[in-house]
Parts: structure tokens; sequence; C-alpha cells
């Protein structure tokens, strides 16, 4: 039990559509200023109204096409040599359809692949008059929970450095622009 630092794309990411309204914030804001400050290619979701939450959630394509080339990189760099866990879920996701590979993460036999729910809040500062926040909920297709546990209130640069440094070393992914970490348990 405890804290573990965690690498993954944010699969879905909700916005409680009252509290865009009562602060006079657009989806088209909320978008821009993931993008600048949350670093994601929105670009890679699309956006979808609902009455309970706007959401954005990772576009089919670049799952389907990019994400299995990006773990081929990512996981040996992540995964010692001798981890037996990551070369299962490649090898799954080699031999099932792409349609089928949510439920393989949603089934969490993996810690190198699994869908967490209810992951992290983040509140996001909009750059306009009286600088308005809205709450961000993350659902995220989890590839690498770290081993031992941090302390959560010290980590936010660090998080934030990290993300750009993975978004770096995978550059040739476009997938990658989508990654984050977040802090899971």
């Amino acid at each position: 039990m405890g804290q573990h630092l965690a690498i993954g794309f944010p699969y879905q990411i909700f916005v409680t559509p009252e509290r865009m309204h009562n602060q006079t914030v657009s989806l088209e804001e909320v978008r821009g200023e993931m993008e600048r400050t949350l670093y994601y290619d929105m670009k890679l979701f699309e956006a979808e109204e609902s009455e309970k939450a706007q959401v954005f959630t990772l576009k089919n394509e670049p799952l389907k096409e990019g994400l299995l080339p990006f773990l081929e990189s990512f996981y040996p760099k992540i995964y010692s040599a001798d981890d037996e866990e990551y070369p299962i879920v490649l090898e799954t996701l080699r031999s099932t359809p792409f349609e089928q590979w949510l439920e393989f993460a949603r089934c969490k036999s993996n810690y190198a692949f699994q869908l967490d729910t209810h992951v992290s809040q983040i509140y996001l500062t909009i750059q306009k008059d009286f600088r308005p926040k809205v709450c961000l909920r993350l659902d995220c297709l989890s590839l690498y929970v770290g081993s031992g546990k941090i302390f959560a209130e010290a980590i936010g640069d660090f998080t934030r450095f990290f993300k750009l440094c993975v978004h770096e070393a995978f550059s040739e992914h476009p997938i990658a622009k989508a990654v984050g970490i977040y802090v899971a348990g």
C-alpha cells in the first residue's frame, strides 16, 4: 500500500461541465491549457460532450498505429532485462486484435499494461481574466509503476520534467507526446 510514481497514457481526461460553465471556460481553452502546461499533444485526443462530463479520449488511430512500436522501444529501457511481464504484454498485443487491447488492459492481469481509472485529479488554471480553474480527472493506461514509495507532495516539478524527458527520448514515436507521469496508489 502507498503511492508510487507511474508512467502511462491518460486514456481519458474528464472535465466536469458545470465547473467549466460556472467559470465561463470553453473546451478549447481547456484543450489549449492542457497543451501549454501539461505538454499533451491534443491532436492525439478527440473531445466528446455528455451531460456528466467533457471527455478527451486518446484516439484509436495513434493507439493502433503507434502503441506497439512505442512499447517495443520503451519497455526494454524502463524494465530490467530479466523482467518476465513486459514480453508477455508485447506478445499479447501482437497476437490480439486492436479492438481487444483495452479489454486486456482492463483485466489488470499484467502490471506493465493496465487501465487505472480515477488515477488522479489535476487542477488546471486557465490563463485568462480571474484565472479560473477546472478539475481534470484522468483514467490512465499504465505502462510502468515504480518500485518503492514516494512522497506525492514533493514531486510536481519532477513529474513535469520527467514527462518532457520521456517525450524527448521517444520523439520518433508521435504517440509519446500523450505520455504522462502520475502517482498511482
